[in-house]
């Protein structure tokens, strides 16, 4: 039986139906999407477009907001580990 290679690129969770999270420079006081600080001018946050919307007006994360995303992110990834068989039982092609 012959295995079917994916196409494309392999998809990031943190991605789903948002696009790609960017780092940016406030060039003008904003808030943060989730906590509600306020984003000063000249700080770097964190911008993650909302892609599956009508409105496609980025989400501005401040940075320990960001952590807390990935934090969770990565527990999520480790849980769905849980589901592959070892990589030490599984032959090598």
């Amino acid at each position: 039986m012959k295995t079917i290679k994916p196409r494309g690129p392999v998809p990031s969770l943190i991605g789903g139906s948002n696009g790609r999270p960017k780092r940016i420079q406030v060039k003008r006081v904003s808030k943060c999407a989730r906590c509600e600080t306020e984003l000063l001018a000249g700080t770097f946050c964190i911008e993650i477009p909302q892609l599956a919307k009508a409105y496609k007006a980025p989400k501005r994360i401040c940075l320990s907001c960001f952590k807390n995303i990935l934090d969770k992110t990565e527990q999520d990834i480790n849980e769905l580990k849980a589901y592959l068989p070892t990589l030490a039982s599984s032959p090598q092609e």
